[in-house]
């Protein structure tokens, strides 16, 4: 986008910020970098300014907290690729979360919704002009907002790679893409069957990776003769591991140098990225990964989860080593930009990157009034559990481990009153979050399940408390009866009912070993 005055006033107006800090143009600088001497900041393109008005609002409207040098993101490329399995994001929250995307300083947003069925199922016909046209918008939008807009193409269910007509149609909605402004695409081969499907495929290609990379050429070529801006990247069937594997080495090895692949790194959904796997994966297939992180993503078996804890255990180096990172979110689009907030810190600094900081700011942002925040900070707090999270409700737990060793050594009071006290915020922060006044409405609607969970929890807190209440501390030690021992299982099992997981499993082994000792120590 050229940096004039229009397209400065017109930046501001979309994202509702100002900005009056000075400025100038300076061409030395590079594209998405800012200088700041102390009092004017220094520029070469509207996408470095750009990133520094969104930093400058993000500090209070100040430059003061600035320090004088040269400013630059981690990584190349930053964004979110709606690329998850359930409900597709909405029109609206698609343009709401490119202004969002943009103010956190990414640069990039991939179209490609698995379960919209011209994603992957119907990729054969043409786009419809509806469709163009909510693209086009989009499209638009980030243009203005200074974000690549992909959009991604998954042929691999019925595809037949010695085709040409396949091929064809496949070109047919890469030229119309490219007639709405996308210049950039994504041919997805993930998720789809690991071998050649048709005789014909089996007599001209030895390997599947064979065929994946002459279909990816062969499109790559088309897109260049169309218009030499254009630039593909591959989503490959095989798409973690370490990159040694004979598919994926033979498909990086085999794809022309400037067609990007893509990677998740060692698991589909990874613990770790990290800059030792990064290189080894350029060793092994000739390519830098172009990482596809499925977090906060919680679709197919994770569905029972709220990925909303921050970004974590990504090297701070890591964007040195790859073409960038793209984040795939929740169906839930509310949610998922909290968490998404800290992909965008992480990535325009890696180095100074603090995940609780950032998911605290994050809250902030989202979450004016302090009684909300404070509440939901509290919920959220027991819905870490994800691929990146080892201990999923870190104050929840330690709750528990301090009840369990109260009242085995005979300190029965304390656990009571800790359970109560417990049971009493949660349900007092569940009345917070469901008051017709609660701020954030749209979020409280995606969050249900986990919202009914913790109150359910709520309950059952103290409904242990009273158990614990009627049993006795003998010479330290825990007595109850059959019947106690009883009520706490109905308890355990009731929790146990609803799959939606929030606290962890701390409190399901608690429950069993209350159970058990209340029936073994008899008075």
């Amino acid at each position: 986008m050229t940096l004039t005055l229009r397209t400065i006033e017109r930046y501001c107006s979309l994202t509702e910020q100002t900005f009056d800090c000075a400025w100038r143009e300076d061409l030395t600088i590079e594209s998405e970098a800012f200088m700041f001497d102390g009092s004017t900041i220094q520029v070469s393109t509207m996408s470095g300014l750009r990133n520094s008005i969104n930093l400058w609002n993000k500090t209070s409207k100040s430059t003061l907290g600035w320090k004088s040098g040269a400013h630059s993101p981690s990584f190349k490329i930053r964004g979110v690729i709606e690329g998850f399995y359930g409900n597709p994001w909405s029109h609206e929250q698609r343009k709401r979360g490119l202004i969002h995307f943009a103010k956190c300083n990414m640069n990039t947003f991939v179209f490609a919704p698995k379960d919209d069925p011209w994603q992957r199922f119907d990729w054969r016909t043409p786009f419809s002009e509806a469709f163009l046209h909510s693209t086009q918008e989009l499209c638009e939008l980030a243009r203005d907002l200074c974000i690549e807009m992909s959009v991604c193409v998954s042929p691999g269910l019925t595809i037949q790679y010695s085709s040409q007509e396949d091929v064809d149609a496949l070109l047919v909605r890469y030229r119309q893409l490219h007639e709405i402004g996308i210049r950039r695409f994504g041919l997805l081969l993930d998720d789809i069957p690991g071998e050649l499907q048709f005789e014909q495929d089996r007599e001209n290609f030895q390997t599947l990776a064979q065929a994946h990379a002459e279909l990816a050429n062969r499109v790559n070529r088309a897109l260049k003769e169309i218009d030499s801006e254009n630039s593909l990247f591959v989503c490959p069937l095989q798409y973690h591991g370490r990159g040694h594997e004979p598919y994926i080495s033979e498909l990086g090895y085999k794809l022309q140098p400037e067609v990007d692949l893509m990677w998740t790194g060692r698991q589909i959904c990874s613990e770790y990225l990290e800059e030792v796997d990064a290189k080894y994966f350029h060793s092994q297939t000739s390519k830098a990964p172009f990482y596809w992180d499925n977090y906060p993503v919680n679709d197919v078996a994770m569905v029972h989860q709220l990925h909303i804890g921050p970004i974590a255990k990504r090297d701070k180096n890591l964007g040195e080593f790859s073409v960038g990172l793209v984040a795939n979110p929740m169906d839930r689009f509310e949610a998922s930009l909290i968490p998404l907030t800290t992909i965008a810190d992480y990535l325009w600094d890696s180095r100074n990157y603090s995940p609780e900081d950032s998911w605290e700011q994050a809250l902030n942002l989202f979450v004016t009034k302090e009684r909300d925040r404070n509440a939901l900070r509290h919920l959220f707090r027991n819905c870490f559990e994800s691929c990146l999270a080892v201990d999923p409700a870190p104050d929840f737990g330690a709750m528990l481990g301090s009840i369990t060793l109260s009242w085995r050594i005979g300190n029965l009071n304390l656990a009571i009153s800790t359970l109560q006290d417990w049971s009493d915020s949660i349900l007092e922060n569940y009345s917070i979050i469901t008051a017709p006044d609660f701020s954030w409405v749209l979020l409280r609607n995606e969050i249900g399940p986990w919202l009914e969970k913790y109150h359910n929890v709520g309950r059952a807190l103290k409904e242990v408390a009273h158990v614990l209440s009627r049993a006795k501390s003998v010479d330290g030690r825990l007595q109850g009866t059959s019947e106690l021992s009883q009520e706490i299982r109905k308890i355990r099992n009731s929790l146990a009912q609803d799959p939606t997981r929030i606290f962890g499993d701390g409190l399901d082994l608690v429950l069993g070993e209350l159970a058990t000792e209340l029936s073994v120590a008899k008075s």
